[in-house]
């Protein structure tokens, strides 16, 4: 202190200033970098941020998907089950009226027994009337499986779309894009209404980016980017953002007819019991045990009704001729030609009956069950995707004489799968599990 003062006494004074001097200038260059690096780290930062906000978009919207098709395939699934077991009642109920008809055809052995005739018909109307619901049962089928298979597919060939689009537009609308608006003494406008309403380049492109999306078919991995430039200082610094993304891809499935899970049961009943079924479970699994029987009935129907139909023809057949033999050489001399009368109504029913036989199993042989789709199974349970973001500037640095900025290339990717789920048992558990 003494010191001090005595400086102070011999009039040295002035160096404080020198001081201050020095001490700004260090604190000018500290400012810089520090605004320099914090800048960087949050560009950083966006684009890490950028990169994980498109797999977590386009990973929500194919679990969207995903799950819509499961809980189509559920209807399916509601359909081929519930086709088995009505198909199993209507066998058995075509198998009890066959036994009857059998039964009524024999009674018809005696010559112009007209109740043993009129049951007869009944029973086979019966018969044609299971035959062809069972014919309609099929078709129904069918014709069902095929539609829910048709919205599947649909919504199987806009996964990759979804996906990628959604991606897109959540890591550009994160990555942090400061592109400047046009000063207002520039822009033409004479208030801030006016003012507000000015599109930036970057506005422009995210307005315009379902448009592009929409034309852009490449569905594998793809790269789109935007630039712009910053002249708010002397030097114009070129902005670039890319974003890369490997969507969800479609989902491999195999659609799997009544045939197929007929040779397949084993196969199905072994993977279904290492999934979670829920309340369809008995009914699937009911469904598959029977595919096999429900087919061999269906076509031995088909053949025991053609076997009937020739059957019914060759009594008919005898039944003429014994009636013809005993009427013109006994009823003939006392009635000519009363005798056809009756025998005309009889037997022109018979004929009916013949014809109805026949065509119920043509019926059934040109509806083949084969074909009637059941599900589909899917070949892969994980769903992956990817997304790359990268921020370029250039020049990537400038020279301010006391100090240079650097901006070095920021990249960052973020990745996910999709999982969780199954569209085969139906489960709509599909989400993103980010892997980061």
């Amino acid at each position: 202190m003494n010191i001090l003062f005595y400086k102070m006494r011999t009039g040295k004074k002035g160096q404080i200033i020198a001081v201050l001097t020095l001490a700004l200038v260090i604190f000018v260059i500290a400012a810089f970098i520090v605004v320099n690096l914090g800048k960087s780290k949050i560009q950083d930062n966006k684009v890490k941020n950028a990169a994980q906000a498109g797999v977590l978009a386009g990973g929500s919207s194919a679990s969207v998907m995903l799950n819509s098709m499961a809980n189509i395939n559920d209807q399916m699934v509601l359909n081929f089950a519930g086709f088995t077991v009505m198909m199993q009642l209507l066998l058995i109920s075509w198998i009890i009226d066959f036994v009857k008809a059998i039964i009524n055809l024999y009674s018809t052995l005696t010559s112009f027994n007209v109740p043993a005739l009129i049951n007869l018909l009944l029973s086979v109307a019966a018969l044609v009337l299971t035959a062809y619901t069972i014919a309609l049962m099929v078709e129904g089928a069918t014709k069902v499986g095929n539609s829910i298979k048709k919205m599947i597919d649909e919504m199987n060939d806009k996964i990759p779309k979804n996906s990628r689009d959604s991606s897109r537009q959540y890591a550009f609308s994160n990555v942090g894009v400061d592109e400047p608006k046009v000063a207002f003494s520039q822009s033409g406008c004479s208030d801030a209404r006016c003012y507000a309403l000015i599109e930036t380049k970057f506005d422009e492109f995210m307005r315009l980016l379902p448009a592009k999306n929409k034309i852009d078919m490449n569905y594998g991995t793809s790269t789109i980017d935007f630039d712009w430039d910053d002249s708010r200082t002397d030097h114009i610094v070129n902005n670039k953002v890319e974003v890369t993304v490997t969507p969800v891809q479609k989902v491999p499935f195999r659609l799997l007819d009544f045939g197929d899970v007929a040779g397949e049961s084993g196969a199905i009943i072994s993977y279904l019991n290492q999934q979670d079924m829920g309340t369809l479970g008995p009914l699937i699994t009911w469904g598959v045990l029977t595919a096999d029987m429900i087919i061999f009935m269906t076509y031995s129907v088909a053949i025991l009704s053609a076997v009937f139909a020739i059957a019914l023809a060759i009594v008919m057949v005898i039944h003429i001729m014994e009636a013809i033999s005993y009427w013109t050489t006994v009823a003939l001399p006392y009635c000519a030609g009363c005798w056809a009368i009756p025998f005309a109504i009889y037997y022109t029913a018979a004929a009916g009956v013949v014809v109805l036989a026949i065509a119920a199993a043509a019926e059934l042989f040109t509806t083949p069950v084969d074909d009637i789709p059941c599900f589909v199974w899917e070949q892969r349970q994980e769903h992956p995707l990817q997304v790359e973001v990268t921020r370029t500037t250039s020049p990537s640095s400038i020279n301010y004489g006391v100090y240079a900025t650097d901006w070095p290339v920021k990249q960052h990717s973020a990745s996910g799968v999709v999982k969780d789920g199954t569209i085969f048992p139906p489960n709509q558990n599909f989400d993103i599990i980010p892997d980061f």
